[in-house]
């Protein structure tokens, strides 16, 4: 099971923007890519989230789905052991500033 492109594509189907996939393993021996996304408002913000759980579940993803964000909050985060994805609302993304901290690291626009 691809679980990354799950991931991107259930991003994709709710119109997420800005798509970026990190390779993080030269950084940590917990994680192996990390994905930052940007929506436009919560709502759709949590559609995301919710479709990505809903994808890895049709998909027969067995491994544990753990968030951090409440419906109000403009970051969520989605841990699936390897995979971490942010997903940020608007301007949210640039204050916090994750592309810049992994700016170091092999990266890649995902594009629909």
């Amino acid at each position: 099971m691809d679980v990354l492109n799950i991931v991107l594509n259930a991003i994709s189907e709710r119109k997420g923007e800005t798509i970026d996939v990190y390779d993080v393993r030269s950084l940590t021996p917990f994680l192996d890519t990390m994905v930052v996304a940007s929506s436009s408002n919560l709502r759709q913000n949590n559609a995301i989230a919710a479709n990505i759980r809903d994808r890895l579940k049709e998909a027969g993803y067995t491994g544990e789905i753990r968030e951090e964000g409440m419906k109000e909050s403009k970051w969520l985060l989605i841990d699936l052991k390897e995979i971490v994805v942010h997903l940020f609302v608007g301007e949210e993304r640039n204050a916090y500033g994750l592309d810049r901290l992994y700016a170091d690291v092999l990266a890649e626009r995902y594009d629909v």
